[in-house]
């Protein structure tokens, strides 16, 4: 009865060590030499709960061959057997020795004793002779460093790939200037290079068929390998590259050709251009605010424009006011900052004008939404930039027609693109209004402009007609001034005040001047929603750019196929 109790608490202990085994971590450094040949260390941090050895099978070396094969715990040096392992012997007798198994076709088994059970971590040293090989247009190898369908799967695994050529560090500018390319293949991870090293780490725990293998290309000069690549580079890399997610070869079509230039205009020449183009607008502010000549004289035909002009510009047209303004540098230099107030414009535009209802959101008394109350051939815009905005916001809207706080933001976020152009086309099509005028009432507009910012120090006490007092306001908007202006205005004239907030039926003043604010502060976040999105794709497309031609970046989970080493399996036995 004691021994079958015995047996039982036996088995139950047995199955609870074998559920604890693991491979928490194994890390591989891999030095190159100049020869081509590599030193690989790895580290294995493991709990072993049964069998008397761990083997590691290396299959289809090619011309590579694995030599010096060492294992070492705690500082102590495992005695090596050399290519003789004998795996049928005891626990005890294969304790603190090592050595490899030769198989058919050149593979191989590196195998070491386990020496007990438990928690270990072993050191695994090995050199592969004629890893880098030589081809007509470069240097490189494809080589598999860990294996698919281990008895234990690993949790973390790391490969750092040092250059001790003596020569150069390794570097990664561009796909045309670079001294080495890197991939890698079969697990979860990222890549990438630091100070003159390639890392490769995984970011989630392997499965029954993750593994890992790298295909390195490196320019010609760096090594003197020993042996000549069989075929090309390239024709090794397109092995690998069949079935991973890294993109086409570098050998395109016309048409990718035409795509990668037209790329490389928008995220690089393109953004250079903006940058001087504000510069210079910055450095000729400055030049005029030192030299007293404000303004530019090509477009009012003076350099001092001081007056107020109480008449509406332009026919109240913002788009043309909003043009003209930043042409003469009289809003900020860069022409993003400053659109989101022109959208303001728009909606309380619009909102004046019954296009669109101010309606209290139910569920917060400070926010108000806006629907859209009319068909859009009932409308009539003052121009075509002023359509697309407000056909934007209509989608934005959705099927029920109420454009609810941040719809617009995310609706910009995926449309940015159309909205990152829409700066430029009100700048053109505002142009288009403005350039036909004369340079006296281009000034005109100026002047207005300062009738706006100094109302409350003119002196007007004449009050306006509420129909030239929304027009006043839309502009103001367009300033990004319109609650300003109007609260300015409501002390003046709290009766006009009154009348325009029945007409537009805003409720109130504290409505209304929410109202204005919230128009500003959810246009500008629009614009920023637009450009944010931008730049993360044109982050990512440089991203996979990169990863594309070996820069770093996601290590591709399938493809990897042909090259030489690995093999299947491996762990206790």
């Amino acid at each position: 009865m004691k021994k079958l109790l015995f047996s039982i608490v036996a088995a139950f202990l047995a199955a609870g060590l074998a559920s604890a085994q693991e491979i928490r971590d194994i890390r591989t450094v891999v030095g190159l030499q100049k020869d081509g040949s590599a030193r690989v260390v790895q580290t294995w941090d493991i709990t072993v709960t049964s069998g008397t050895e761990y083997y590691i099978p290396v299959d289809n070396p090619g011309k590579s061959y694995i030599r010096d094969f060492s294992v070492s715990e705690n500082g102590q040096e495992y005695l090596s057997e050399g290519r003789k392992w004998n795996s049928d012997r005891s626990l005890q007798a294969k304790a603190g020795r090592c050595g490899i198994i030769e198989k058919r076709g050149g593979n191989i088994e590196l195998c070491w004793g386990l020496g007990g059970y438990g928690d270990h971590e072993y050191v695994l040293s090995y050199t592969i002779d004629n890893l880098v090989q030589s081809y007509d247009e470069c240097d490189g190898f494809h080589w598999h460093f860990l294996n698919d369908e281990w008895s234990v799967k690993p949790r973390h695994v790391s490969i750092e790939i040092q250059n001790r050529t003596g020569g150069d560090p390794w570097y990664w500018k561009d796909e045309n200037d670079n001294n080495v390319r890197f991939w890698g293949f079969g697990m979860e991870g990222e890549s990438w290079l630091s100070e003159g090293v390639v890392y490769f780490e995984s970011t989630a725990p392997f499965d029954f068929d993750s593994r890992f293998s790298a295909l390195m290309r490196f320019r010609k000069g760096q090594f003197a390998p020993a042996v000549d690549g069989d075929g090309t580079f390239e024709a090794l890399k397109d092995e690998a590259m069949y079935g991973s997610d890294y993109g086409e070869d570098e050998e395109d079509s016309l048409i990718d050709w035409v795509l990668y230039i037209l790329f490389f205009l928008v995220l690089f020449v393109l953004p250079v251009v903006a940058v001087g183009v504000v510069l210079y607008r910055l450095v000729r502010r400055a030049y005029r605010k030192v030299s007293g000549r404000r303004y530019d004289k090509k477009i009012f035909g003076v350099d001092k424009i001081d007056g107020w002009f109480r008449d509406v510009p332009m026919d109240g047209n913002p788009t043309a006011f909003f043009s003209l303004l930043h042409s003469g540098d009289l809003l900020q230099p860069n022409m993003f900052k400053d659109f989101p107030d022109l959208v303001s414009a728009y909606f309380l535009k619009w909102i004046q004008d019954g296009l669109l209802a101010v309606e209290k959101d139910p569920k917060d008394e400070k926010r108000t939404n806006l629907r859209f109350v009319k068909h859009l051939a009932d409308l009539d815009f003052d121009d075509e930039m002023e359509k697309k905005v407000y056909l934007g916001a209509l989608d934005a809207a959705g099927e029920n027609r109420l454009l609810e706080a941040d719809e617009f933001k995310a609706w910009s976020y995926k449309h940015d693109g159309t909205v990152s152009g829409w700066p430029q086309a009100a700048m053109d099509t505002g142009r288009a209004v403005w350039f036909k005028l004369s340079q006296e009432d281009r000034c005109h507009a100026v002047e207005f402009k300062n009738f706006l910012s100094d109302y409350t120090l003119i002196g007007e006490r004449t009050a306006p007609e509420v129909a030239l007092w929304k027009q006043y306001l839309v502009l103001a908007a367009s300033l990004g001034i319109a609650d300003k202006v109007a609260e300015n205005f409501g002390k003046l004239f709290p009766q006009v005040m009154e009348q325009y907030l029945q007409e537009t039926r805003m409720f109130d003043t504290q409505t209304a001047y929410s109202v204005f604010e919230n128009l500003r502060l959810s246009s500008h976040s629009m614009m920023s929603s637009a450009l944010s999105h931008q730049s993360q794709r044109q982050a990512a497309a440089a991203a996979a750019t990169r990863r594309t031609y070996g820069g770093g970046g996601s290590i591709s989970r399938g493809g990897g196929h042909g090259g030489f080493g690995g093999g299947h399996g491996g762990g206790t036995r």
